[in-house]
């Protein structure tokens, strides 16, 4: 018998695969030619003769592969099905998006209707009803009902009869196609059935009578769901604090806040006892063997490159690398003005710090790079009354020999007239800069060491602006013999490696470890305290009662306390992982919200209670929402597990199931990298397609809670590794209250009966008036939520036994309703407190 796979060109078959996933309709003219090869060899085949399997092999597979396009991932074959008789085997389960469909294969020879221009045929009626036909659809159906399936196909290759499995009732009819034998229906197949169809919707043509389902989320019917709080009554009086410990232009301008605030240890950690996970080396493989910076050590790389001597070469440009936020202006900065301090006055080592934030990035490059430069000379000018004898003078001195003895060697007699002229030459490069600026370094660089240090040169992202800062370094170190230092991040690095500029150029690639959080906090903490040691204020409180606090700064003691040595001090801390920026910028957004009652702690501290802290619950919604009273993933510092927002309730968990699988592998170091393309391999079983994969992948990459380990972005080439912060949402912040509930507004509910039953919980919150029962409804809804969570788990995760470790909800609930017994416990006990107190 002619094999039908020798008809296909493997290759042509992928080519035309790809080609389909970028159009955004069907397009039948792509898969008609190779559905007219699979017909044309149907006409060759003796369909009588055939048994169920060569069937199968010869016209289904090929159909099903080739003409509806169904890859790999999503085609499961002969899945054992465990009903009350002897397991069996279901032909071919189908799995994308929301919908499941089964399909029973029977031989060509099967008593299957004849063909017929009429679509749609009772499922009770005499055709359907009767026969061989009627017995594989109530054997399909069986297997359906077990697996959840959306719609029932029966087929021997010939004649397709499919049909949806919601309220099936005497009425119900079936759809029938025959793609061979009726021109037409093949397309009618293809548009109904195949993946991308189904993927976008198709199925719902078979259901006219099922409403669409509902993308509804909480927030849509919350009163001021957009709605902002004002600053806690405290903020205003720690403003000065805050400038000087925390924002970034006051703290780097001031050697003592830095001297106070700065941390020397480096916080790279292998494994993380919390969250019982092996962490992957945070500095990716493409920088190495960049060698680590060890801050705490003498004669580090840049006190080394300032106690050189004087080189008459062009130096290697410096790479400082480092992830984002991980502190690496701040480490400048402090070499500058407190570490290397005295040894730059020692060598008399020129340190030109130049910040590309300031010249915005509209700004050239060249010129903005010039005009600091030339800044820089001003400023030597002025600190110097013979600075010209001293400087501009020798600088120039080759070139006024050269004009003695060359063009104004006539009037070289004429010392006046020569001094004149000489001058005019000096002014006229001093107006075009570049010239002026130039001479004068590539003379300091002859006598003192010069360092130009190239700051946030990547933070627009801009890889053309990136590109040319770095030539006009390169440049620069080449020409006057000046060391240039860059600071950049890794990914910027990784970006740029292999072009022209990078490759052409001596690069020695220095790595910064970020310090660990909570001593930098611990330090940001403590000089903002001793800042506002001894401040006397009067607090405006509730009632307009004026709280008068003798000192200020005690304030920062239950800060603290709150946020240094509690389960709120594990969460800021993973949150920030690498990035120091993030985690100071969680709590600048906890010293201001007005999510905490600041005059109440306050009140509560100075009546004695010195013990008293911030609980996690407020840290969380005062850290991530800031001034917004409710939680939006699109305006918080933080994400939704929750919902993957991919349209797509079968994969409505992708994000938490990725970080399941990620952090099951990351219990082994030697498996903690994952390939990408594994990734998509085992999640395109569940339903997912490849972009739903990458997508998901992407955004868990570009909020930190995985990284792939070169820097570069997700791809299907890439290996990734989950983050200390990806770890600690999956087995820590997942687990609480107050997260699943601040979640739960922003995540779709995709089922409608639920829905309906938390909006009117919802409703009913929103007017409650007392804190127990308004307690006691938000625990009802978060407990119909994590119903509803499981349902969803179930439905994109089965009971495969290869997949039991992605499931993580049934634990996840566990801990949630211990979390809001509790809360509703502390409400009621409040709640008996306030009538003791009124009575």
């Amino acid at each position: 018998m002619f094999k039908l796979s020798n008809a296909f060109n493997p290759r042509t078959v992928i080519l035309l695969v790809m080609k389909l996933e970028e159009f955004d309709e069907e397009d039948w003219g792509l898969v008609s030619e190779q559905f007219d090869v699979l017909q044309k060899q149907v006409g060759e085949l003796d369909l009588a003769a055939a048994n169920e399997a060569q069937t199968r092999y010869d016209i289904i597979d090929e159909l099903i592969r080739k003409v509806l396009c169904w890859r790999q991932g999503h085609v499961s074959i002969e899945e054992v099905s465990r009903g009350p008789e002897k397991a069996k085997y279901v032909d071919y389960i189908l799995r994308v998006a929301d919908t499941t469909i089964v399909i029973e294969a029977k031989r060509s020879g099967a008593a299957f209707p004849s063909p017929t221009s009429k679509l749609a045929l009772k499922l009770s009626g005499s055709i359907l009803g009767k026969g061989e036909i009627s017995k594989a659809i109530k054997q399909a159906e069986k297997y359906g009902i077990e697996k959840g399936a959306d719609v029932v196909c029966v087929t021997n290759g010939s004649c397709w009869c499919f049909y949806s499995t919601h309220e099936v009732d005497i009425n119900s009819k079936a759809t029938l196609l025959f793609p061979f034998a009726i021109h037409g229906h093949a397309e009618k197949l293809f548009q109904t059935m195949s993946e991308q169809a189904v993927r976008k919707g198709s199925i719902q043509s078979l259901l006219d009578d099922k409403p669409i389902k509902p993308d509804d989320r909480l927030l849509s019917i919350i009163h001021d769901a957009d709605g902002r709080l004002n600053r806690n009554t405290i903020a205003d009086y720690i403003i000065p604090a805050l400038n000087d410990a925390f924002y970034a232009d006051a703290l780097l301008s001031n050697p003592e806040s830095l001297r106070r605030c700065f941390v020397s240890t480096e916080g790279r950690l292998k494994f993380d006892s919390m969250l019982e996970m092996h962490l992957g080396d945070p500095k990716p493989s493409l920088v190495m063997p960049a060698p680590r910076i060890k801050k705490s050590k003498q004669n580090g790389p840049l006190e080394r490159l300032i106690g050189a001597k004087i080189i008459d070469h062009a130096p290697p440009v410096t790479l400082i690398l480092g992830s984002v936020g991980s502190g690496k202006t701040t480490y400048l900065k402090h070499f500058e003005l407190v570490s290397g301090s005295n040894l730059l006055k020692k060598q008399q080592a020129h340190w030109i710090y130049i910040d590309f934030e300031e010249m915005g990035q509209a700004g050239e490059p060249r010129d903005f790079i010039y005009k600091k430069l030339k800044e820089y000379l001003l400023k030597i000018h002025s600190e110097y009354k013979d600075n010209y004898k001293y400087l501009v003078e020798p600088a120039y001195a080759e070139e006024i020999e050269a004009m003695r003895s060359g063009p104004l060697a006539r009037i070289s007699g004429d010392e006046a007239e020569f001094n004149r002229r000489i001058t005019d030459l000096i002014q006229d490069e001093y107006v075009k800069t570049e010239p002026y600026v130039d001479r004068l370094f590539k003379y300091l660089a002859s006598t003192h060491l010069c360092a130009i240090i190239m700051d946030n040169v990547d933070l627009f992202e801009d890889e053309s602006l990136e590109t040319r800062v770095f030539a006009e370094g390169l440049a620069l170190s080449k020409r006057l013999y000046i060391h240039v230092i860059v600071s950049l991040r890794d990914r910027t690095f990784v970006k740029h490696r292999n072009t022209p500029t990078f490759n052409a150029s001596e690069l020695q690639k220095l790595w910064l470890d970020p310090p660990p959080f909570k001593q930098v906090l611990s330090n940001r903490l403590a000089y903002s305290r001793s800042i506002l040691k001894g401040k006397h204020v009067k607090l405006p409180s509730e009632k307009g009662i004026k709280l008068d606090i003798p000192d200020l700064s005690i304030f920062f003691d239950i800060v603290q306390r709150s946020v240094l040595s509690s389960a709120a001090g594990d969460y800021i801390e993973s949150m920030a992982d690498l990035s120091i920026r993030q985690g100071l910028q969680l709590v600048k957004n906890f010293l201001t919200s007005g999510h905490i009652q600041a005059d109440w702690a306050l009140k509560n501290y100075l009546s004695g209670n010195t013990t008293y802290y911030f609980p996690f619950h407020e840290v969380f919604k005062v850290t991530v929402l800031a001034q917004y009273k409710y939680f939006k993933e699109s305006r918080a510092d933080c994400i939704n597990v929750f919902d993957s927002r991919r349209g797509v309730r079968r994969i409505r968990l992708l994000r938490l199931t990725i970080l399941s699988h990620l952090a099951s592998k990351a219990q082994n170091e030697n498996t903690i990298e994952v390939g990408v393309k594994e990734c998509i391999k085992l999640f395109e079983q569940c339903g997912a397609t490849k972009a739903d994969i990458v997508e998901s992948l992407s955004f868990l990459h570009d909020n930190a809670l995985i990284r792939t380990v070169t820097a570069y972005s997700v791809s299907e080439k890439e290996r990734v590794v989950i983050t200390r912060s990806g770890g600690y949402y999956l087995k820590r912040l997942s687990h609480t209250f107050v997260y699943v509930e601040q979640c739960m507004l922003d995540t779709a509910i995709d089922d409608f009966a639920v829905w309906e039953k938390m909006r009117r919980l919802t409703v009913q919150i929103e007017t409650e008036k007392s804190s127990k029962d308004r307690m006691i409804l938000r625990r009802d809804r978060v407990t119909i939520f994590m119903k509803y969570l499981q349902e969803t788990e179930n439905l994109m995760l089965g009971d495969s036994p290869g997949r039991v470790h992605l499931k993580s909800i049934r634990a996840i609930t566990v801990d949630v309703t211990k979390d809001a017994d509790s809360a509703v416990s502390k409400a009621s006990m409040t709640e008996v407190r306030k009538k003791l107190a009124s009575a």
